[in-house]
């Protein structure tokens, strides 16, 4: 096995119409069956059905449904693992996946999963994946064509890979500022305002009690608690006072802010579980993950600021 055989690969491409997805798609597909790498679909089932016409069928491609994987940001990420260490044991030497991610319409689940692309590069950087990610310039804003740009460090153009010129590295691009939607629930009056909540069960009382006959499901609100609990949990025990707990809802969406004056951490923290046994702490942002759509770390001058919000 050369080397490159075993080279992580985490590639884009933006399209514009069906000619050119097939024209960059067949050949990765080929190229990749002749290699010996097993080739896995996980893309709109237009696409799917494009493709397996070109190559004159779907034999050899290892088809799966998009909501298969991508429930969220953290069981997308296992999900890969998982696919990718299972098709090393039948004797893969790598995976190819021709991914197209469902980013669907809400601004706050666009730019989730705009940061989940640039956490793929650090949970999957040590497996032997090519990942070939889809943007489909018609159907997705802007932005998060451009945030692609930043979190692939090649695109397919023309028939050949270039270096992305926006591209930068997953754990900075994590903490910027850019990959962070500015939420306008942000600049309405908070529902809940606490400062150093010493009682965390008051304090999840009090959420649960704010958000109920709010219009979202009380499985989503029930989760959303124990997450909210987990980051301020987090930010007693490892950050500095004050610690200041903020809850906005409405449209169908509630949005916590958790700030203290200590100083950040990772923005990658919690996207994979640490390898610390269970039981002994270091889950909570793991879990927090989870238990939100959507995210986000912020350590922009001086102390630490999460932000979690669930969709109805």
């Amino acid at each position: 096995m050369t080397a490159d055989r075993v080279l992580f690969r985490h590639d884009a491409l933006q399209y514009h119409d069906d000619g050119q997805l097939l024209r960059a798609i067949v050949p990765f597909v080929r190229e990749g069956a002749a290699a010996g790498d097993t080739v896995v679909l996980l893309c709109r089932p237009d696409n799917a059905a494009r493709l397996r016409d070109a190559l004159g069928g779907g034999e050899g491609l290892v088809e799966l449904p998009v909501a298969e994987v991508y429930g969220g940001s953290v069981s997308a990420l296992a999900a890969y693992r998982d696919l990718v260490e299972r098709h090393q044991q039948t004797g893969a030497a790598r995976v190819r996946v021709v991914n197209e991610i469902d980013f669907g319409t809400r601004r706050s689940a666009q730019w989730e999963w705009a940061r989940f692309d640039a956490a793929f590069n650090l949970a999957l950087g040590a497996h032997p994946v090519w990942n070939l990610c889809l943007y489909d310039a018609r159907r997705l804003p802007a932005d998060i064509v451009r945030a692609g740009e930043s979190s692939h460090r090649y695109l397919l153009k023309g028939g050949d890979r270039v270096p992305s010129a926006g591209y930068t590295e997953p754990s900075e691009l994590l903490g910027e500022a850019a990959m962070r939607w500015p939420d306008p629930l942000e600049h309405d009056r908070p529902r809940l305002d606490l400062r150093d909540p010493g009682d965390l069960a008051a304090l999840r009382a009090a959420v649960e009690h704010a958000l109920t006959g709010d219009g979202l499901s009380l499985h989503a609100v029930q989760g959303f608690v124990l997450a909210i609990s987990e980051i301020t949990t987090n930010a007693m025990l490892h950050g500095s006072a004050p610690v200041r707990v903020r809850l906005w809802s409405g449209g169908g969406r509630a949005l916590c802010s958790v700030r203290d004056e200590g100083p950040c951490f990772d923005p990658y923290s919690g996207y994979v579980p640490t390898d610390r046994a269970v039981g002994t702490g270091g889950m909570g942002l793991w879990l927090a993950r989870q238990m939100s759509d959507d995210l986000t770390v912020n350590g922009d001058g001086g102390g630490c600021t999460v932000r979690l919000g669930i969709n109805a």
